[in-house]
C-alpha cells in the first residue's frame, strides 16, 4: 500500500513538471493545450490514487 501511495505522490509531481514546462515553454499563442491536459491528467490521476490509498 505504501508503494502505491508513493506512485500517487510521483504522478502529482511528473504532473505538476509537465504543467511548469508546458507553460514556460509557451508560445504567443499560449500553452500546448494537449500538453496542458496530459499534465493536468496526470496530476489528478496521481492525486485520486493518493487518495484512494489514504482511505483504505
Amino acid at each position: 500500500m505504501t508503494a502505491l501511495y508513493y506512485l500517487g505522490r510521483f504522478g502529482q509531481l511528473v504532473g505538476m513538471w509537465i504543467l511548469l514546462v508546458d507553460v514556460f515553454t509557451a508560445g504567443p499563442l499560449g500553452p500546448n493545450p494537449r500538453l496542458f491536459a496530459v499534465g493536468v491528467a496526470v496530476f489528478l490521476s496521481g492525486w485520486g490514487l493518493t487518495r484512494l490509498i489514504r482511505r483504505s
